[in-house]
């Protein structure tokens, strides 16, 4: 008896130490099980109570987005899975609606009752002073203008403007073709006296004074020549065109040529034998062709700067034309033996001003200005000698021209 005593008691003890085991296996575990084992035969043997209901097991909270996107229910089932946007859309719909029920707000009956009596005591009244209205304004209403009468007013004011305009074009045209033909028979005239050998200073002086004349004489002076003066100074020419080049036909007195120029044809057996400039993208190019006697080459010096224009106040000029203010600022110089000289710093450019009284692209009419520029003119440079006089008239070959001189 004591040895099969001993035999149930360890049975139990094995079944319990089995029991504990599957416990503590099933609550390590993260994976969903029941609360306890539902087989009958376990039930019976263990003495174990049967579940009353079936309950999900969670892990742990994790880190992610998971988790915020699950609810549960009251019986610990997922209810609904919901993303970012969906909660987004969400909101934005629930505000909407708030939005929607505030406008709509309903309207209590008693207020309605009360302005269904005032609508009803103010239609006589209205009616009345509409009727008051419409008698007086039916006495004092002018009737407007209608849509074609308008239109018709339009078109007659831009037909005249037009006809004003066209008017102005024609006279400008005459105008201006009238000059033309006036400035071509002064530079025929000009030309003339630059081919005889005996110069009378005097009567070339006035020609040229009468150019600056016709070049002035239309209504609008004030506006022609600087324009024009920087057009042909910023001229950007195509690969076929070449840049507005000029020659100087005659100068007044030798100064005036060593204003503007080097001064290096007074050097012994040296003649200056011809000046031309270039002109474009703001810049002035001087040529200077000079010969020396003798066995020698030809030698052609090049000045280069920047020009930069301004218009003469009335009180410098004092007289009754317009003129241009032309500073020239030297940068560079390129010698006979073809070497390039630089300014460097800026206290080795050269400054030179030149006063603009006549410019198209046919002829060009400057004089140097006086000394004393606070004073102004005192007397008409394009009058008596004209010794500050400089005359530019068109070159249609540059490249040519320097060709036979030798000094391309």
């Amino acid at each position: 008896k004591s040895v099969h005593s001993t035999g149930q008691r360890i049975r139990t003890m094995s079944n319990c130490l089995t029991t504990i085991l599957l416990l503590a296996v099933a609550a390590g575990t993260s994976t969903t099980t029941t609360h306890a084992f539902t087989t009958p035969l376990l039930q019976r043997q263990h003495l174990l109570r049967p579940a009353v209901g079936n309950t999900a097991l969670f892990g742990g909270k994790r880190r992610g987005r998971l988790t915020n996107n699950v609810s549960v229910d009251e019986d610990g089932k997922v209810a609904r899975i919901m993303t970012k946007k969906q909660k987004q859309t969400l909101g934005n719909s629930k505000m909407k609606k708030q939005k929607g029920e505030k406008a709509t707000a309903a309207i209590s009956p008693l207020l309605a009752e009360w302005a269904k009596e005032g609508d009803d005591s103010s239609t006589p009244a209205s009616s009345q002073s509409a009727s008051t209205s419409s008698s007086v304004t039916s006495t004092v209403f002018v009737p407007f203008d209608t849509d074609d009468d308008d239109s018709s007013s339009s078109n007659k004011n831009s037909k005249r403007k037009t006809n004003k305009k066209d008017q102005q074009r024609s006279q400008r045209a005459a105008l201006s073709a009238a000059q033309s033909q006036q400035i071509d028979a002064l530079l025929d005239q000009i030309d003339d006296l630059l081919q005889t050998n005996n110069l009378d200073r005097v009567e070339l002086v006035s020609y040229i004074s009468s150019l600056v004349q016709v070049g002035s004489s239309s209504s609008n002076n004030d506006q022609v020549l600087l324009p024009t003066l920087k057009s042909i100074v910023s001229t950007k020419p195509r690969k076929d065109e070449q840049l507005p080049s000029f020659r100087l036909a005659w100068v007044g007195s030798d100064p005036a040529i060593c204003h503007v120029g080097t001064s290096l044809h007074k050097v012994p057996l040296a003649r200056l034998q011809e000046v031309f400039l270039s002109l474009g993208y703001n810049r002035w190019e001087l040529f200077e062709v000079i010969r020396i006697l003798g066995p020698f080459p030809t030698v052609r010096n090049t000045l280069r700067g920047d020009v930069k224009l301004t218009k003469l106040p009335s009180s410098t000029t004092k007289l009754n034309r317009e003129g241009v203010r032309m500073q020239i600022s030297y940068t560079s110089m390129v010698d006979g033996t073809g070497k390039e000289i630089l300014a460097g710093k800026a206290d080795n450019i050269k400054y030179v001003d030149l006063d603009i009284w006549f410019a198209n692209e046919k002829v060009i009419v400057a004089t140097v200005p006086p000394i004393e520029e606070d004073d102004g003119y005192e007397q008409d440079p394009l009058k008596g000698d004209g010794s500050n006089v400089l005359l530019f008239v068109q070159e249609e070959n540059l490249d040519e021209q320097l060709e036979k001189l030798r000094a391309a």
